[in-house]
């Protein structure tokens, strides 16, 4: 089960990380090379922000030309809705664990929401792709395919708090005011902490767990 931790400062000492690109680039294909190219994108988001990340600078960190990158994501918004997908697929699939997991009814609304945290932080890029950017990521005035795993993910966090309404776990309301609440409560911690991360925000995990605490204390059930 993934809660908040601290990010090691560490650097990668992966192949693609340290090795001359040209050395591998050859053995990617399909899925793989896929991979590679949301890898290498995620952390030039991250880094540079979507407006200061151009396909080009993304073909050339992952070794390969222009067109070779537009095989697989016909443009650079499509790239980061892959991202973004694939990331909250992970979510979602974090959620069904901590739902299934053998955790006494009251502890499961605190493992979510140190789950989401830890998701957030883990996954920085896909996370500011997904809730930060300004504007439509989508090109068209159509539903998006790629926000399904998002809305997923939060109708499964939903589901669990109906769950927990139910068995009087949670204050009394509208489940849909509850849940958007409390996701906004999380996201608002998460936010300020990926868009400043500069700032002199003292001891972060106490700070988490203080977060935590006043989230709990409002929305649990005081009867």
């Amino acid at each position: 089960m993934t809660i908040y931790r601290k990010k090691s400062a560490q650097q990668s000492t992966s192949p693609s990380a340290d090795a001359p690109r040209a050395a591998i680039v050859h053995r990617l294909k399909g899925a793989d090379r896929r991979e590679d190219i949301l890898n290498h994108a995620s952390r030039l988001f991250l880094t540079y922000g979507i407006a200061g990340t151009s396909t080009r600078m993304i073909a050339n960190a992952v070794g390969i030309s222009q067109p070779s990158l537009y095989a697989h994501f016909a443009t650079k918004e499509a790239l980061a809705n892959a991202l973004s997908a694939r990331a909250f697929s992970s979510l979602e699939s974090l959620i069904g664990r901590i739902r299934t997991a053998d955790i006494p009814a009251p502890a499961r609304l605190e493992a979510m929401i140190r789950g989401y945290i830890g998701f957030a932080l883990d996954q920085g890029a896909a996370y500011r792709i997904a809730f930060m950017l300004e504007g439509p990521m989508h090109e068209v005035e159509a539903f998006n395919p790629d926000i399904l795993p998002g809305m997923q993910a939060f109708a499964s966090f939903r589901d669990e708090v109906a769950l927990l309404q139910q068995e009087g776990h949670l204050r009394e309301g509208s489940t849909d005011h509850l849940a958007q609440s409390l996701w906004a409560s999380m996201h608002g911690l998460c936010a300020l902490l990926l868009a400043r991360p500069d700032f002199p925000w003292g001891d972060v995990e106490a700070m988490i767990d203080f977060h935590v605490e006043i989230i709990l204390a409002a929305y649990q059930n005081k009867a």
